[in-house]
Parts: C-alpha cells; sequence; structure tokens
C-alpha cells in the first residue's frame, strides 16, 4: 500500500512539474492576473470622474506583469486589460465600443504602450521561472 501511495505522489509532482515548464503557462497566469486587476480597477473607478484616466495608470502593472512573466503575458494582460475596461468601465457598458473619446483615446494608449513594454521589459530568459 506504501508503495502504491509514493507511486502516485511522484506521479503527481512529475506531473506539476512539466505543467510549469509549458511555454505558455507563465502567459496564461501573467495574463489571469492583468484581468483580475483590469476587474479591480474597473470596479473602483466606476461612477468617478477619473475613470478615464485608469488605462494610462493601468500600464504601469502591465509593466510588472511583463517584467515578471515575459512579453507573451505582457500582450495577452494587454489586450484583456483592454477588453475589460472597455467592456465593464466605459458607457455604453456591456459592449465593446467605447463613447467617450477621451476614454477610446487613453484606452489606444494604453493597448500601444502595453504591447511595447512588454516587448521592452520583458526578461530575456522564458519569463518568472520557479525553482526546481
Amino acid at each position: 500500500m506504501q508503495l502504491a501511495q509514493f507511486i502516485s505522489k511522484t506521479a503527481m509532482k512529475t506531473a506539476a512539474g512539466k505543467l510549469w515548464t509549458l511555454p505558455l503557462m507563465d502567459a496564461a497566469i501573467g495574463g489571469v492576473l492583468c484581468g483580475i486587476a483590469a476587474v479591480g480597477a474597473s470596479a473602483a473607478a466606476g461612477g468617478h470622474t477619473w475613470k478615464n484616466l485608469v488605462p494610462l495608470i493601468f500600464t504601469s502593472i502591465l509593466l510588472v506583469i511583463a517584467a515578471l512573466f515575459g512579453a507573451r503575458a505582457g500582450i495577452f494582460g494587454t489586450i484583456l486589460a483592454g477588453l475589460v475596461f472597455a467592456e465593464f468601465l466605459f458607457s455604453p457598458t456591456g459592449s465593446v465600443s467605447v463613447a467617450n473619446e477621451s476614454a477610446r483615446s487613453n484606452l489606444g494608449w494604453m493597448l500601444l504602450i502595453g504591447i511595447g513594454f512588454s516587448f521592452l521589459f520583458a526578461p530575456p530568459g522564458p519569463g518568472f521561472r520557479r525553482p526546481e
């Protein structure tokens, strides 16, 4: 019985180790973190007068995500954050279109700067790797 438990624990550790070595796992984790941060920023800024500036401020979060998790995570996070802001923060809510000219411009700048920062500030290696 103990040998069977040891084998299953070893197999689980091996499978978990292989999961973390997938090249797109860092991009997925970084993108999900950007999405969660974008939802939080949308909830915090909703109804305030400074909500048009949220995408420009959010570029600092995109910079950190790209520096930690790599360029793919930064690009995926930038696109996901842009969709979240367009969908939930700016009017008309529930649509990807943005009615306010200033908000649309800031959203475009966030996309441009976020993708550029993702390439410029990403680590030269495959991203944030866990110690083995």
